[in-house]
């Protein structure tokens, strides 16, 4: 017997064998099985076409049915379909995209433009664009089009807008009272 990392395929393969209704998440191991299935096809090409238009759209229609709300209900919820259920959507969307014979294509989902804070909406053609960029290039150091974490914590650290620790406010609250106290007495 082979189980997933998580030990609940032989499980779930027993209350099966006994009638019980079962839902096991099952990308990670068709996800692997694809994979598998797809390097035998590089290592013996003689269908290698065939076998990826098939790994592929098997792919689609599994990841279609957990973004259409049709996925098993260990990920989807109690709304989720049994085990039984999904494979029977899966199958069904399999063979209607193995029908139209075309070669699969990697869902996108469509992208939407970031409108501008309300904030700036009133005044963003006030805004040097130009100047934006080379402040948000002057923190994403790896020039990859993202502040990540790292980034950020610079970033803020440079700018003296990093958020202090409780203590650290009290103690800079009581300077500034004390200094304000000197500054008040002469």
């Amino acid at each position: 017997e082979f189980e997933a990392s998580h030990g609940t395929v032989a499980d779930l393969w027993y209350a099966h064998q006994r009638g019980e209704e079962t839902s096991m998440n099952p990308l990670g191991m068709v996800v692997a099985l694809l994979g598998a299935m797809e390097h035998a096809a590089v290592l013996h090409p003689a269908n290698k076409e065939d076998i990826f238009r098939w790994t592929g759209h098997c792919r689609e229609a599994m990841y279609k049915a957990f973004r259409t709300g049709n996925g098993t209900r260990d990920l989807s919820g109690p709304e989720g379909l049994t085990t039984e259920q999904f494979v029977k959507y899966v199958g069904d969307e399999l063979a209607t995209r193995m029908a139209s014979g075309e070669m699969p294509v990697p869902f996108v989902p469509e992208q939407v433009a970031a409108t501008p804070s309300k904030k700036l909406r009133r005044h963003f053609e006030n805004i040097d664009e130009a100047a934006m960029k080379a402040f948000f290039d002057r923190f994403d150091t790896d020039g990859n089009g993202d502040i990540s974490f790292e980034e950020f914590v610079e970033m803020t650290l440079d700018l003296s807008i990093a958020p202090l620790k409780k203590e650290a406010v009290k103690e800079h609250e009581k300077k500034v009272a004390t200094k304000g106290t000197r500054e008040g007495s002469s």
